[in-house]
């Protein structure tokens, strides 16, 4: 089933190429949810998880591994704009790689630049991919800007193709941001200007390649490459569920439309040919960087002050992604 016509979806992207996964998705989460999602923090029931915004259809009847994940899966996190820049305050799904790591996968956190174009960062995932040992089952879950350095990689580097098994877009910048262009100078000029710790300056790089003009010219020229599966998982609240340090940029993008994250309107966040696995219920930080499991106190006033939106239940939400990407991976045992 394709992506109905009543839920946004930018012009870039032909409506044709996607298909919807919520039904399977919400099915699988719950399973998942419900054998462990208590013990774990952050706990919300599967329906404040994921936003129903209508047509989702019914999931189909089998029942979902939920057994050790095999040692040969790799999941790789790929972080977005200026995570390099916090990273001693959080990074891109450090909680959930640790929750795939005991269940028996292989994880890694990219090191990427955050401040850098997403050509620059291609070639680092490229190097990334290419020192991992041959015969791995390689997943990237490549959160914003993220997934725009990792169509740059796939684009640019062939030989990355027969490494990558999967690409699951998370909030993706696939289309850009109107923040692009609505972000005031002084903070573009900050940017590309100030110097901050292990966070070195790309001549404001990073904002260049998240413009909906440059992505929309990227993405007219590139198809999805053949032989990788592609996945989406989206990000809409409403204004209660937003953190206070985003709300001013969420009522820009509501401007435009009210489904958005924060950062990114739903419809620019889904990869061209992807399955889509559903609508999170959380903001674009939210869902994939736990500020709110960091007890430094720098941590804490973060996460009172600007980003009090921030629990998320991230460690069943990434075990339910890459059991359903495993689901169509006939070559692995599940």
């Amino acid at each position: 089933m394709g992506w109905p016509d009543s839920l946004p979806l930018s012009s870039a992207v032909d409506r044709t190429s996607i298909q919807d996964g919520r039904a399977r998705f919400r099915a699988l989460l719950h399973a998942v949810n419900a054998a462990h999602g208590r013990a774990l923090p952050d706990y919300r029931p599967t329906d404040q998880i994921l936003r129903d915004l209508g047509g989702e259809g019914e999931a189909s009847e089998h029942a979902p591994f939920l057994g050790p994940l095999p040692a040969q899966v790799r999941v790789i996190a790929v972080p977005g704009f200026m995570t390099e820049c916090v990273a001693s305050l959080c990074d891109v799904l450090p909680d959930a790689m640790a929750h795939l790591q005991s269940l028996g996968a292989q994880t890694l956190i990219a090191p990427l630049a955050g401040r850098g174009g997403a050509a620059f960062n291609a070639r680092q995932l490229r190097d990334i991919l290419l020192s991992l040992p041959e015969g791995e089952t390689v997943i990237l879950i490549a959160m914003s800007k993220g997934a725009v350095d990792t169509q740059e990689m796939l684009a640019l580097y062939p030989e990355t193709h027969v490494r990558v098994a999967a690409v699951v877009s998370l909030v993706g910048a696939v289309c850009g941001s109107p923040l692009a262009h609505l972000a005031p100078a002084w903070l573009k000029w900050i940017e590309r200007h100030i110097l901050l710790p292990h966070c070195r300056t790309h001549g404001g790089a990073a904002v260049h390649s998240l413009t909906p003009e440059v992505r929309r010219t990227f993405l007219g020229c590139h198809e999805p490459v053949a032989g990788v599966r592609y996945y989406s998982l989206g990000a809409a609240v409403e204004a209660q569920a937003m953190s206070k340090g985003m709300m001013s940029a969420y009522q820009a993008l509501c401007r435009i439309h009210a489904l958005n994250d924060g950062q990114m309107m739903l419809a620019d966040q889904i990869l061209p040919g992807a399955e889509v696995l559903g609508v999170l219920n959380g903001d674009h930080i939210a869902v994939g960087m736990p500020f709110n499991r960091n007890t430094g106190l720098l941590g804490r006033w973060v996460a009172k002050h600007l980003l009090d939106k921030n629990a998320f239940p991230r460690e069943v939400l990434v075990e339910a992604v890459v059991r359903r990407v495993l689901e169509d991976l006939p070559n692995l045992s599940v």
